[in-house]
């Protein structure tokens, strides 16, 4: 890997121009490195705050802890790139690719996220919130501790994500599809996730706590141990779903889809709640019976 001093000094004059202009000191001009190749370099704490990298290319580069906080990112290529820790607060990323890169504890937060690609990109305790994400491909990504709170998440794959301890608080969903992805203490309290695609996710003791997740689908998904206390689940499949030992309080159950669902030690259901859903004899009661529920069986109580 090369380094910056071993760059062509033009590159070294040009960043310490963007610096003065940061300052700002006189003589100052901000870094316009658009198109620019800058593939397997060592910027490490690279000050490129407010930079315009359009269409740059970063391919292998070591960017740890660097500044791009507020910089034009439209097209970059950051495949392979270590941005551990890198700030890229209210940056504008619009199609730029991430893929395979190690973007781990690095900050997200009030940036434009639209049409951005992070197959297999490793996130670990990276850092959304508030964010603007639409048409993003988190297919296969490490998002193990990611924080996502009140961000805006339109027409995203998380197909076959690692969500474990990620953090969903108040986010707003629209189209987007979580199938196959697998999480342990997930947090998805207070989300906005109307006709969402959770099929085949598995997920075990996931808080889905006031979230709204009607009518989404959640054919034939491992929920162990989740809770869904005062969730909104009405109209929502889960058809052949797991939801063994899963908490309800409260939560409405309207005309969703039971059927063939194992609800076996689900815990805090009533009769209403079970009564206005939809089971059949495939289905598992909550006291290990198999359905459909009748009204005044006790069948929603979990048998000691």
């Amino acid at each position: 890997m090369g380094i910056l001093q071993d760059c062509d000094t033009r590159l070294e004059e040009r960043l310490q121009l963007h610096r003065l202009w940061l300052a700002p000191a006189p003589g100052g001009l901000q870094a316009n490195l658009t198109g620019v190749i800058l593939s397997d370099l060592k910027l490490d704490k690279a000050e490129l705050r407010g930079a315009i990298l359009r269409q740059t290319s970063f391919l292998d580069s070591s960017l740890c802890g660097a500044d791009l906080s507020g910089a034009d990112l439209n097209g970059a290529d950051l495949r392979n790139a270590n941005l551990l820790g890198a700030d890229l607060s209210g940056a504008d990323l619009t199609d730029a690719n991430f893929q395979f890169a190690w973007v781990a504890e690095a900050n997200f937060s009030e940036a434009r996220i639209i049409h951005v690609r992070f197959e297999k990109a490793n996130l670990r305790d990276s850092r959304f919130i508030e964010a603007q994400l639409s048409g993003v491909n988190f297919s296969g990504a490490n998002l193990t501790g990611a924080c996502l709170n009140h961000s805006s998440i339109y027409e995203c794959s998380f197909a076959g994500a690692d969500l474990t301890e990620a953090k969903f608080l108040h986010a707003r969903f629209q189209d987007c599809g979580f199938n196959q992805a697998h999480a342990d203490s997930a947090d998805f309290s207070s989300a906005l996730a109307q006709g969402i695609d959770f099929s085949g996710v598995q997920f075990e003791s996931v808080k889905f706590y006031r979230a709204d997740l009607s009518r989404s689908n959640f054919i034939r998904a491992s929920l162990i141990g989740c809770n869904f206390t005062d969730s909104k689940i009405s109209a929502a499949d889960f058809s052949m779903a797991s939801l063994a030992n899963s908490r309800f309080s409260g939560a409405d159950f309207n005309a969703a889809n039971l059927t063939g669902a194992v609800l076996k030690g689900a815990r805090e259901l009533s009769q209403n709640q079970l009564a206005i859903a939809r089971t059949n004899h495939g289905t598992t009661l909550p006291n290990g019976m198999p359905g459909p529920y009748m009204k005044g069986s006790g069948a929603e109580r979990i048998r000691r």
